[in-house]
């Protein structure tokens, strides 16, 4: 989940604030304030659209139109197929809102309870197959494993969901691998918070890549059910993929990136 400073909302806040009434003869404030100009009720049309929006409701959320709507179940039924279908769901807004020009697509709002909202900051056409997908496998996956879990293993499988930008993360990849940015595993996973040069979206993204090539996509769905119950990486590592440990995942996972990214290439689990 990504942090959002209201820069605007601030702005708004100290231009909405009205001018004060200062005596053009001594300069102090004691003029009574200048009366405030009636303004019009607002109307169902004139209200923020994420709060008459939500017209259409399905089982799983409620959003603003059918096209958006039809999008969202085509993506969360695709991720059932890859990875199972999560035994408890709560339904959840899906917002739709202006870009706000602070870098952030979108982002995935959780409680104790559930997911509270997903808000996605740029149209359906771009969204379908980037940030739309992102951040439903957000919401997906909490319900899944019933827990918002390791943050780089869950930005990793958002970022595995966006299909049409896959190619062009395995090049930032390999370029950023080959300039020598990349950290140890061990230094991101349990991390739990961003880093300042989205290191653990790049290798998350990479390191579920090479995961799901070696088990597919039910496999590590059961992984990270058995992670999230043991809070063992190592043993369920070994169990699951046969590396002893972090460094071990490391050293096949690097051979995979020096290969090419393939997934054809990488040897199954038998």
């Amino acid at each position: 989940m990504r942090v959002i400073i209201p820069i605007l909302l601030i702005l708004l806040v100290l231009c909405g604030r009205g001018v004060a009434a200062i005596c053009p003869r001594c300069g102090l404030n004691h003029l009574p304030a200048p009366p405030k100009k009636e303004e019009p009720k607002e109307t169902e049309k004139e209200k923020e659209p994420d709060e008459v929006l939500l017209s259409v409701s399905r089982e799983r959320f409620q959003t603003s139109s059918l096209e958006i709507a039809d999008a969202c179940d085509k993506i969360l039924d695709r991720l059932e197929v890859r990875y199972g279908k999560p035994k408890v769901w709560k339904s959840f807004p899906v917002y739709f809102r202006r870009y706000t020009g602070n870098g952030i697509a979108g982002y995935t709002q959780y409680s104790s309870g559930g997911v509270v909202e997903v808000v996605v900051y740029e149209g359906l056409e771009s969204a379908i197959g980037g940030t739309l997908d992102h951040e439903l496998t957000h919401a997906f996956f909490f319900y899944l494993l019933n827990s918002n879990f390791d943050l780089f293993l869950n930005e990793g499988l958002a970022q595995n969901s966006e299909y049409r930008r896959r190619e062009s993360l395995r090049q930032t990849v390999y370029r950023r691998y080959s300039n020598g940015d990349f950290w140890d595993l061990a230094r991101l996973y349990g991390r739990n918070s961003y880093d300042g040069s989205l290191l653990i979206y790049h290798e998350g993204f990479s390191v579920v890549d090479f995961l799901i090539a070696r088990g597919g996509s039910l496999w590590i769905a059961a992984f990270l059910d058995e992670l999230v119950k043991t809070n063992d990486i190592n043993k369920t590592l070994e169990r699951f993929y046969g590396y002893k440990n972090l460094s071990e995942l490391q050293r096949a996972w690097k051979e995979y990136i020096e290969n090419g990214q393939d997934r054809q290439t990488v040897e199954a689990i038998k």
